[in-house]
């Protein structure tokens, strides 16, 4: 098999997997429920890789993690199917297939890994229906690369070197005639890629959180009587609740599931004596609450913006489970989520008041990106802890291991306490100002926030009146600095149950991040 054999097949597979991707594509914009097969395999892809090769990169590259994995598939994906194009004259040579056949059988690899990692409990289309689809645009490319690959086979076994169709030789051999095309089959698949990108963005149904909640049960929550004014006035200062679009997102889904709340059902099965299959209309006809609630990801460095402050509406689980009869043995609770995530948390823990099947936000729907139709939300844990798009709720008789578990991060996940300073970030010298910021402890509450300046003496900051025991407190400290340089300002905290938060630092990875956060501001004259 000669170089140019195997070139001619490369390049012939490069146009059939462009034609294949642009099917897919058309397919997936045409019809929203069949994903787009590039982006199932990185989804895929992101759920079974190790978890310590997982955490690294999320310490390394951030949140841009999952983007760029999306991005470096799809590249991918081409290229494989290049690469697999080598295999084209072996399969002729061997079956006695011609161009099409043996074209498509080389890019059999992919369309078999996309398959195999399609999620089996999917809210697109079954993983049958998913098959025959990339199957057929999988067949077709390879129609088209099969003529590409016997047309340049053609081409150079009849050309006398002195010029081909294309208007290109090869120096010391045989014209090459596929060669500029090959670079517009790659352009064509990078196109297809970016057009099945945004087909999976622009054809969803306008996001629910646009809506006001109506949940005709509901026991609503109010803020503190009084309050605290001169916080308001404090500049740079984190709001006391945080808006729906600046509230922090993490997702280990590369796109929100679009679900549609008339065919949607929460599953209630395993150790119960009653199954449920609750409908959006059932659920939300159900007694409701309110309350005021902070969530911080597991991943926040000390200081760092991935917490925020909302009011959730929800039903206590509770309600749920006693309506589906829980029985004896009954270890833990593990929740499955229309992306593939799950999480559990002991039986007790689903028992309390304070544990809700959230689906509202700040007066408004549960928005897409927070979980709609519905999450978890409990009091006390991370952001990892609270599943979003929940489709199922199993009641087991023993531990089970959610999806951050599995990937070598703590199962109980509760929150540490820490302090952040968020203001100021310049000061002049003589003029008073304020430094100011929020500190959080999970469920404990905060009892004190204290300050150092310069590493100077631990000075007692001025504490807001908590939204409710669930959510960060605000505080301030006034400061006239008296010289201008550069000044070292530092802050902790102390929970609702003496304890102050440790000053060792510690990485996110595998329970929170801890230390101190220490911010440095400049004075000016």
């Amino acid at each position: 098999m000669s170089d140019d054999d195997q070139r001619f097949g490369e390049r012939a597979a490069l146009a059939a997997t462009a034609t294949a991707v642009l099917l897919m594509a058309a397919t997936s914009v045409a019809a929203p429920s069949v994903p787009f097969a590039p982006l199932a395999l990185a989804q895929g892809l992101v759920r079974i890789v190790p978890g310590g090769i997982a955490t690294f990169f999320i310490e390394l590259l951030g949140h841009l993690a999952l983007p760029l994995a999306a991005a470096g598939v799809g590249v991918g994906f081409l290229l494989a199917g290049k690469t697999l194009g080598r295999l084209v004259p072996w399969l002729r040579r061997v079956t006695g297939a011609g161009h099409a056949a043996a074209t498509t059988l080389a890019l059999s690899p992919l369309w078999a890994a996309s398959v195999g990692l399609y999620p089996a409990d999917s809210v697109a289309v079954s993983l049958e229906v998913f098959a025959l689809v990339t199957a057929g645009a999988v067949i077709a490319g390879g129609f088209v690369g099969g003529s590409v690959g016997g047309s340049v086979v053609a081409s150079a076994s009849t050309a006398d070197g002195s010029a081909i169709a294309d208007g290109a030789t090869t120096a010391g051999g045989p014209p090459d005639p596929s060669r500029r095309r090959a670079f517009g089959w790659l352009a064509l698949g990078v196109l297809g890629m970016l057009a099945g990108g945004a087909g999976s963005l622009l054809r969803r149904r306008p996001d629910p959180g646009e809506r006001l909640l109506d949940l005709g049960r509901l026991r609503r929550a109010s803020l503190p009587a009084g309050g605290d004014p001169e916080f308001a006035s404090v500049a740079g200062l984190t709001p006391r609740i945080t808006s729906i679009p600046n509230f922090y997102v993490v997702d280990e889904a590369l796109f929100d599931p679009d679900i549609e709340p008339l065919t949607w059902r929460l599953e209630v099965s395993g150790l119960v004596d009653r199954p449920l299959s609750l409908s959006y209309e059932q659920l939300s006809a159900m007694p409701a609450v309110e309350r005021y609630q902070t969530l911080e990801c597991i991943s926040n460095d000390v200081g760092g913006d991935l917490i925020s402050t909302a009011r959730w509406a929800g039903v206590p689980l509770a309600h749920v489970l006693d309506l589906a009869g829980v029985r004896s043995g009954a270890v833990e609770v593990a929740f499955r989520s229309a992306d593939g995530y799950s999480e559990s948390h002991p039986i007790e823990a689903t028992k309390d008041p304070t544990t809700l099947l959230a689906l509202g936000m700040n007066g408004h729907v549960l928005p897409r990106s927070h979980g709609f139709p519905a999450r978890l939300l409990t009091v006390g844990t991370y952001g990892m802890k609270n599943p979003k798009w929940l489709m199922s709720i199993e009641v087991l008789d023993r531990p089970y291991e959610g999806f951050w578990e599995r990937r070598g991060w703590s199962k109980t996940a509760m929150v540490k306490t820490g302090a952040r300073i968020d203001t100021p970030v310049a000061a002049v010298a003589g003029r008073a100002t304020d430094v100011a910021g929020v500190a959080f402890a999970g469920d404990r509450g905060v009892a004190s926030v204290e300050v150092s300046i310069d590493n100077g003496p631990w000075r007692a900051a001025l504490l807001e009146t908590a939204a409710s025991a669930f959510t960060w407190v605000r505080w301030r400290l006034p400061w006239t600095p008296q010289r201008p340089g550069i000044a070292l300002l530092r802050s902790r905290a102390v929970d609702g149950t003496g304890v102050r938060q440790p000053a060792d630092v510690t990485d996110p990875h595998p329970d929170g991040a801890s230390g101190y956060h220490a911010i440095r501001v400049e004075v000016s004259e």
